[in-house]
C-alpha cells in the first residue's frame, strides 16, 4: 500500500513538475517574443522620429522665410521700405501656413498592442510618451489654429491681391495699393504674423528639441551591448 502511494505521489509530482516546467517555458518564450517585438517597435519609432526631425527642420525653415516676408511687408506699411506693387502682390499671394504632422503609426501600434506600456525602459517610455501625447498633440492644435488664421487672412485680407497675382487684366493697382496701406489689411497681417512668430514657431522649436532628445536616448539605448 505504501509503495502504491509512493509511486502515486512520485507520478503526481512528475506530472506537476512537467506542467510547471511547460508553463515556465511558455511564459519565458512569450516574454522573449514580447521583448523581440518591443525592440522592433523601438527601431520603428526611432526611424519615424529621425524622419520627423528632418520634416520639422524643413517646416521651421519655411515658416521663418514666410516670417521674414511678413516683416518686410510690415516695414513697407511702416514706411521703412519702399512699396513695389509686383513684389507686394507676390508676397501677399504666397503667405501660407506650412504645418507639421508627425509620424504616429509605430508608436500607436506599439501602444495598442500593449507592448509599449509594459516596457521596463522607463526613460524611453516617459520621454516618448511625453513627445507624442503632449508635444505632438499641442503642435497639431496650434497647426489647426494657424491654418484657421491662414484661411481667414486669405478670405478677409489677401483676396484683393489674387487677381494681380495671376496676371489678370484690368487691375486697379491704385485701389490695391490704397487697400494695402489701410488699417484692415495692416491689422489682419499683424494677427497672422503674431501667431506664427509667438505661437507656432515656438511650438515647432520646442518639439524639435524634444525630438532630438528622444533621438539621442534611442541612440544610446541601441549602442548598449545586448
Amino acid at each position: 500500500m505504501k509503495n502504491i502511494l509512493a509511486r502515486g505521489g512520485i507520478e503526481f509530482l512528475a506530472v506537476f513538475l512537467g506542467i510547471a516546467l511547460s508553463l515556465w517555458v511558455d511564459d519565458y518564450q512569450e516574454e522573449k517574443d514580447i521583448k523581440i517585438r518591443l525592440m522592433d517597435d523601438y527601431k520603428k519609432i526611432h526611424s519615424e522620429i529621425k524622419q520627423d526631425i528632418l520634416h520639422i527642420d524643413t517646416l521651421i525653415t519655411s515658416n521663418m522665410k514666410i516670417l521674414d516676408s511678413e516683416v518686410y511687408l510690415l516695414k513697407i506699411l511702416d514706411r521703412k521700405e519702399k512699396f513695389h506693387f509686383d513684389t507686394v502682390v507676390t508676397i501677399v499671394s504666397n503667405l501660407v501656413a506650412p504645418t507639421f504632422f508627425g509620424n504616429l503609426s509605430a508608436y500607436t501600434s506599439s501602444v495598442a498592442s500593449g507592448r509599449f506600456n509594459i516596457s521596463t525602459e522607463n526613460e524611453i517610455t516617459q520621454k516618448v510618451s511625453k513627445l507624442y501625447e503632449h508635444y505632438y498633440k499641442r503642435l497639431v492644435l496650434n497647426g489647426d489654429l494657424i491654418d484657421q488664421r491662414s484661411e481667414a487672412f486669405d478670405r478677409e485680407h489677401a483676396l484683393e491681391f489674387f487677381k494681380p497675382g495671376y496676371n489678370a487684366t484690368n487691375i486697379d493697382s491704385a485701389y490695391i495699393k490704397k487697400y494695402f496701406f489701410g488699417n484692415k489689411f495692416h491689422n489682419g497681417l499683424l494677427l497672422f504674423h503674431d501667431f506664427r512668430k509667438r505661437n507656432y514657431l515656438k511650438r515647432l522649436n520646442d518639439t524639435k528639441l524634444v525630438l532630438i532628445e528622444v533621438d539621442l536616448i534611442f541612440k544610446s539605448f541601441f549602442s548598449k551591448p545586448l
